[in-house]
């Protein structure tokens, strides 16, 4: 037992004189490095070629410091150049829209009294009207009164003692307003001029009156029906020219910079053959807050009336985005809030801040950060990045490759 125990300690012992050498050891080493780092670094030159020309510079990234790289080394790494230039900008959007009435070509025929229809003319949809064709007639009781109430006036007019005195001409123009009135209330009600021409000629008052077409087209909707009662809330007929139609278009916002009244679109159209080209109408103020699109409107052409409403639509637009310095898009750093490049001026490789525009077809369109002709570095963007910003922390000048 006692053997034991004296084995015991005797492992303790070893094991607390190897912690205080290993301890030892370390504060030899800390005390070194805190003379290495004490010593002076030399600073490079502002004249010197390698010098960090990068810092105070508005375009010098925050994080990053240039760096060097031989040609051998950057063509181990697979580093590419390309000369930053001027371009032109567009691109191809593809959206989905649905064919519609042109509102400005449609009418909403309503009854502006109570009533009930006695006799429908135009009785199904589909059906070609031309402006001022009767649709159906109406029998109301207001307006056989206001139609009596105006035979009156007349007779009143033409049964009366001509006035004389110096009354005589304000009596003559107040029946002349009054009887202007009663034309005028069965105008508003919507009986047509001709029928008030043929009530003032034959002194003959109808039970109904006609309802007319508002405007030449086709019947989209109908709910008259013979018999039926009616009131102003009540919409009896939707007639629309279909030789016009719109086309509306979901286009998200960053697709509507660029796009004008007046661009044209190509239109592929379910159950039309071949393509349509249909005009920018109108771009709305506003965005859809659920699908946060804008929805863009687009005149249509169909005067052979081969397209019907309600009709999907695949719409392909061309936007020009105008001319603009460009980079590749590969040649992009996105750190945060920074877009950074690195400039290649011969073998210094100088991380630039790039204010961008639109990315079309593989290149980013620049608006400062880089001058026409020089070049940036394209490839092996994950070794650059690590690299400078390495340099950046270490507070470092530039790495000279290979060395």
């Amino acid at each position: 037992m006692m053997s034991v125990r004296v084995a015991t300690v005797s492992v303790l012992l070893a094991l607390l004189a190897g912690a205080c050498k290993q301890a030892s050891s370390t504060n030899n080493s800390a005390e070194h490095g805190a003379h290495a780092v004490a010593q002076p670094v030399s600073t490079p030159s502002p004249k010197d070629e390698h010098s960090d020309t990068a810092h105070g510079d508005s375009n010098a990234p925050a994080g990053y410091a240039p760096i060097t790289l031989e040609a051998g080394r950057a063509r181990a790494i697979g580093l590419r150049t390309e000369a930053v230039a001027e371009r032109e900008f567009s691109k191809r959007v593809r959206t989905t829209g649905v064919v519609t009435l042109d509102e400005t070509r449609t009418s909403h025929v309503h009854a502006k009294v109570r009533g009930w229809i006695e006799n429908v003319s135009v009785d199904f949809v589909g059906k070609s009207v031309v402006a001022g064709a009767p649709l159906c007639s109406i029998y109301s009781q207001e307006v056989l009164a206001a139609q009596l109430e105006f035979l009156s006036i007349l007779d009143q007019g033409a049964n009366a003692v001509q006035p004389t005195g110096a009354f005589a001409g304000a009596e003559k123009r107040a029946r002349e307003q009054l009887l202007a009135a009663a034309r005028r209330r069965l105008a508003l009600w919507d009986v047509p001029a001709p029928e008030i021409a043929r009530l003032e000629a034959t002194r003959e008052p109808r039970r109904t009156f006609t309802l007319a077409a508002p405007r030449t087209g086709i019947v989209v909707a109908k709910q008259a029906l013979a018999g039926m009662f009616i009131d102003p809330a009540v919409e009896l007929y939707l007639i629309s020219d279909i030789r016009k139609l719109w086309v509306l278009a979901d286009l998200y916002e960053s697709d509507v910079p660029g796009l004008e009244l007046g661009d044209s679109a190509s239109l592929s159209i379910e159950g039309v053959e071949g393509r349509r080209s249909a005009a920018v109408a109108f771009v709305p103020p506003t965005v859809e807050e659920a699908t946060r699109t804008l929805r863009i409107r687009f005149d249509l052409d169909n005067q052979d009336r081969t397209i019907r409403p309600g009709t999907f639509a695949t719409v392909e637009l061309d936007i020009e985005l105008g001319r603009s310095l460009a980079v590749p898009e590969a040649a992009v750093i996105h750190a945060g809030r920074q877009s950074i490049v690195f400039a290649v001026l011969g073998e210094r490789l100088e991380p630039r801040n790039v204010e961008l525009g639109a990315v079309v077809e593989g290149f980013y369109a620049v608006k400062s950060g880089v001058a026409a002709g020089e070049s940036v570095a394209v490839g092996a963007q994950f070794l650059i990045d690590s690299e400078s910003r390495l340099r950046a922390t270490s507070g470092q000048g530039p790495s000279h490759g290979g060395h």
